[in-house]
């Protein structure tokens, strides 16, 4: 990073200091041992479906075995929890430092499946290994990325998260299969409505802490209920697996190296590092913090480690996620501490299996309900952040339109893209990914046209936007109000 950026950021800090809008001490806040443990839980029941779908997926994709399957849920909890950690808490050069999530990216499920049936799962674990070996490297350069990240941009890539995860908590709670016996039951439908209602009361009626644990008691609440109606599901699922268990290094395979599923596997990475570097400036956004290149890095590093460690188990993809994001927002707590409590407790979830056959056990209508409110407060973030933009100017419009429109092409039409090529699947059917390349490169062409369009001011005379205006135009001001959302 030349001296001219370190300079702005530099001065950017000392201006955020002075005028308050760098919130820093809220996110490294210490909360009392309980209080952090608990909201620690929260965060886990947010992202706990989004960690386990991957593994799941690939395991039924590949053929693999349950006990198989157990298996890498079981990789990909302890891996999810150690990057979860290392992201929040930080250590060395490695962690952003702010409340975010990691886990397997969904992004990696179509080259892990292509690449398994077809050379095997030794050919996954070396073209990983490989492939987490130079995004680490590499992480430094990928880290200026957060130049080309303004508010038009940022606020269209939020807005698309939430649109985008939103099904994803419907399908939780009606079935994903509309075919399928049972898809739809009224059961269902029944106890998420059950636990939205209960959200919505408790949110209205407690306060203070209890307040910030409204969806968590909705939850515990929900599920109890569930378990009443249908006790098969919590009984089945306990005491089939060993007390505590993990799987060993290579015992799916060794490393094999395969220099075109390599390219693959960067490809995704590629992807995957534009949307993450997304979510490191949406927590900012969010918490108030102000987001640097360095910070970006610090949170490469992180996805690019646990990539790297989980080849030696199976070749997950991992990043940093966004769905606890919009629980920050929705419970006012903007520490970072709680999400390294709830990495720990991934890590235990791994490792303990039957605490993590008891989180199985919970109806998939609750987790959807809240997953499903959890998401739309993202969509709402987004909103308030593209609200500080300027969209009577038609760069920023068009920046948002297309963005938005591309970004939702892959949930409205899944299958839009079916005559692509297979090397493009994973890129064409990631909405958050195609809809953030989309805002992105618009920002660039018209930032001749319009400075509101880009956030940058250029100095250089070209096209290029100058890293000097970077960080100045692009300093959130903070999504949340440092009130307690109930009063």
């Amino acid at each position: 990073m030349n001296e001219a950026v370190a300079r702005t950021t530099r001065a950017n800090s000392e201006r955020a200091s002075a005028t308050g809008t760098d919130d820093r001490a809220a996110v490294d806040e210490r909360l009392p041992l309980g209080k952090t443990s608990i909201l620690g839980f929260q965060h886990v029941l947010v992202m706990y479906a989004g960690v386990v779908v991957v593994p799941i997926l690939i395991g039924h994709a590949l053929g693999l075995t349950d006990r198989q399957i157990a298996a890498l849920v079981s990789i990909d909890l302890v891996l999810a929890g150690i990057g979860t950690v290392l992201q929040a808490l930080g250590v060395w050069k490695f962690g952003i430092r702010m409340p975010l999530v990691v886990g397997a990216a969904s992004q990696g499920i179509v080259p892990v499946v292509m690449v398994g049936e077809s050379r095997g799962i030794g050919t996954v674990l070396g073209s990983v290994l490989v492939a987490g070996v130079l995004w680490l490297l590499l992480a430094p350069f990928f880290g200026t990325l957060v130049r080309f990240f303004p508010h038009v941009v940022t606020g269209t890539v939020i807005l698309l998260i939430g649109l985008t995860l939103v099904p994803v908590g419907f399908r939780m709670i009606a079935g994903s299969d509309p075919t399928a016996e049972g898809y739809g039951d009224l059961d269902k439908l029944a106890l998420a409505g059950f636990t939205l209602l209960l959200m919505a009361v408790f949110y209205r009626t407690l306060k203070g802490f209890l307040g910030q644990l409204s969806i968590l008691l909705a939850i515990v609440l929900a599920t109890a209920v569930g378990w009443v109606i249908d006790p098969s599901t919590l009984v089945s699922n306990v005491g089939q697996a060993p007390l505590v268990g993990f799987t060993a290094p290579f015992e799916f395979g060794s490393f094999v190296f395969h220099v075109p599923s390599i390219i693959i596997f960067l490809i995704i990475i590629l992807v995957i590092t534009v949307e993450a570097s997304g979510q490191g400036l949406a927590v900012g956004e969010v918490t108030g913090v102000k987001v640097t290149p360095q910070d970006i890095t610090r949170l490469l590093r992180v996805d690019a480690l646990a990539t790297t460690l989980s080849s030696f188990f199976f070749g997950f993809i991992y990043t940093t996620f966004g769905q606890n994001i919009g629980l920050l927002k929705l419970t006012g707590v903007r520490s970072r501490f709680p999400v390294v409590a709830g990495g720990i407790i991934l890590i235990m979830l791994g490792i303990f299996q039957p605490v993590g056959e008891v989180m199985a056990s919970i109806p998939s209508p609750v987790v959807g309900a809240a997953a499903a409110v959890t998401f739309g407060v993202l969509i709402l973030a987004g909103m308030q952040i593209l609200a500080k933009v300027d969209l009577d100017k038609p760069g920023n419009t068009l920046i948002v339109m297309f963005g938005v429109v591309f970004g939702l092409v892959p949930v409205a039409a899944p299958h839009f893209y079916s005559q692509m090529p297979d090397s493009m699947n994973a890129i064409l059917h990631s909405g958050v990914a195609m809809g953030t390349f989309v805002a992105v490169v618009l920002n660039l062409l018209f930032s001749r046209h319009t400075k509101e369009a880009t956030g940058f001011e250029s100095s250089t005379g070209d096209d290029t936007p100058s890293a000097d205006s970077a960080d100045t135009a692009r300093t959130p001001t903070s999504v949340h109000t440092g009130q307690d959302p109930r009063t």
